[in-house]
């Protein structure tokens, strides 16, 4: 029996320059190294859930997600909300994505989180069907100029998964 070639491991500050030029390269958002670095900051209460998804040894993939407890009742829902998954176009097909998003279930479920949240723009035909696939349902309205730095639309829809 052949070893699987796909494999998760975690983002550490050594390899999140690998992670920032995927996602960067992937989706048409530019996001500044700021957002990538915020995980790594000790003053930041937020909790990340990142894994970068591998192709036999190359970073192909990755994922970000962070918890949103809302226990005070605030304008956010609670849940997982992934703020970017991405898997250079060379190696979608080959479940690395699946894989990534199986991490974020599991991660929901361990920290007693029912919904997965995700925004993907309008136009992102191939994004949106990958997550109605993968059992996301679009919530609502489009979220208008919801990108500020975008090469593609800068509306959004608002997808949900129930775990």
């Amino acid at each position: 029996m052949s070893k699987d070639p796909v494999n998760l491991d975690n983002i550490y500050a050594n390899n999140v320059g690998t992670f920032a030029k995927i996602v960067n390269t992937v989706l048409p958002v530019t996001y500044p190294e700021k957002f990538f670095d915020e995980q790594f900051d000790a003053k930041n209460k937020s909790t990340f859930f990142g894994q970068l998804g591998y192709f036999g040894e190359v970073a192909v993939g990755g994922v970000r997600a962070e918890l949103i407890a809302n226990k005070n009742g605030g304008v956010k829902p609670a849940g997982v909300y992934i703020q970017v998954l991405a898997v250079l176009a060379a190696y979608r097909g080959r479940a690395i994505g699946s894989r990534l998003l199986s991490y974020i279930e599991e991660q929901s479920k361990e920290h007693f989180q029912h919904k997965i949240f995700a925004h993907v723009a309008v136009d992102n035909e191939e994004g949106l069907e990958w997550y109605k696939k993968h059992g996301f349902e679009i919530e609502g309205l489009p979220l208008k100029d919801y990108y500020k730095d975008t090469t593609g639309s800068p509306d959004a829809y608002v997808l949900v998964k129930q775990v």
